[in-house]
């Protein structure tokens, strides 16, 4: 058994980082976290989120999930809609695999 930890952050220094934006229609950035080293089999991931701002004047809405995970690596979604402002959200990753 391995494990491997990480940080993530998405920011509006990501190009189309569209989460800052408003509005009401739903909007996703997309994170591709590649492991330092990859596994033997796909791991079990866990994330968390430990840093977010946003706009203070409107409520805060998201989504977050790993939409797909390999031996490589994982591709990490937040989504938010309904006028909420996210200038930066963030957090750490754990994977454990062989």
């Amino acid at each position: 058994m391995r494990v491997q930890t990480g940080i993530w952050n998405a920011d509006k220094t990501i190009s189309n980082y569209s989460l800052a934006a408003g509005g009401e229609l739903e909007r996703y950035v997309t994170l591709q976290i590649t492991f330092p080293k990859p596994f033997n089999t796909k791991p079990e991931i866990q994330f968390s989120i430990t840093r977010y701002d946003s706009d203070a004047n409107i409520n805060t809405r998201y989504d977050a999930k790993i939409v797909s995970s390999y031996k490589g690596g994982f591709t990490l979604e937040i989504k938010t809609w309904g006028g909420t402002k996210i200038n930066l959200i963030g957090g750490t990753w754990m994977a454990i695999g062989e």
